[in-house]
């Protein structure tokens, strides 16, 4: 592990990204190229964020990186990364493809365009509908408030997005479809999601500058859904960095229980999956 250049790290995340059984490391820098240490074992990791396509933009350009979401949206069994950034560039969306290589497929995929206007901060991967598809929600929130003069700017207080996945590598953008409260303008932060009321609908809390935001999910009527808590017996006891694998429905679903990540926020550890109508 090293960083001889000093460079601004503002999220980490430990995750298995490549099937191997051993916890990898990303971490989001601020202005500078990303990481990604990729652990040989042994207690050794090897850097290879510009090897693994992780660690810039998709014209090569480094980005104001800030909050990391990981999540197997395609159901491949690999993780992929979404990475924040600042307003006038866009959010990464970095497709896991096997084998270190991942793809920008941040435009391709629709999540692109939409951010660009914001400074985005925490973020998460989270089947919102209970499908079985992982969809994507950003907080934002401007750091100067004298943008507000600025009409170019987007504003000191900005609205939340939240993309759909739409099942093909595509999502859309439903930020002013799912509900009046994401419009809100407000100078968020950190963001976590959690089912807070067990009702089986996965529920999002923002950190703004000011009160923080509870977002209730009321969910779609007639989807299923399981949601499992794990606890170490011999090892961690809140079971950091085990994988499940849940088949059901025709998809196969993996998830893997981590510690940190979006943007100073803890998710809930419980793994929720849904089911759609699967039983």
């Amino acid at each position: 592990m090293d960083d001889p250049g000093g460079f601004y790290g503002l999220t980490v995340l430990w995750a298995d990204f490549n099937n191997t059984g051993r916890p990898d490391i990303y971490v989001a820098n601020d202005s500078m190229a990303n990481f990604l240490y990729r652990n040989e074992g042994n207690g050794k990791f090897t850097e290879i964020g510009l090897e693994s396509g992780t660690a810039l933009s998709e014209d090569g350009r480094e980005q104001a990186s800030m909050g990391v979401a990981i999540g197997d949206y395609l159901h491949t069994g690999r993780p992929s990364l979404f990475v924040t950034d600042f307003s006038l560039d866009y959010t990464a969306l970095y497709r896991n493809d096997g084998k270190w290589d991942f793809q920008d497929v941040s435009y391709q995929s629709g999540v692109g365009l939409p951010s660009v206007p914001w400074v985005k901060w925490g973020d998460a991967f989270v089947d919102l509908d209970n499908d079985g598809w992982l969809d994507l929600i950003t907080a934002n929130g401007h750091v100067y408030p004298q943008v507000d003069s600025l009409p170019s700017a987007g504003g000191y207080r900005q609205p939340k997005l939240v993309h759909f996945n739409q099942k093909d590598g595509t999502f859309c953008d439903a930020s002013d479809q799912a509900g009046p409260a994401l419009q809100e303008k407000r100078v968020s932060r950190g963001l976590a999601v959690g089912d807070l009321f067990n009702d089986g609908n996965v529920d999002v809390v923002v950190e703004d500058l000011g009160s923080p935001m509870i977002l209730n999910n009321h969910g779609t009527d007639g989807r299923h859904w399981v949601s499992f808590e794990l606890a170490g017996v011999k090892s961690n006891r809140l079971a950091i960095g085990a994988r499940l694998k849940l088949i059901a429905g025709g998809l196969t679903q993996t998830d893997e229980i981590h510690s940190g990540g979006s943007y100073l926020s803890q998710n809930d550890v419980r793994v929720h999956f849904g089911l759609g109508s699967a039983t």
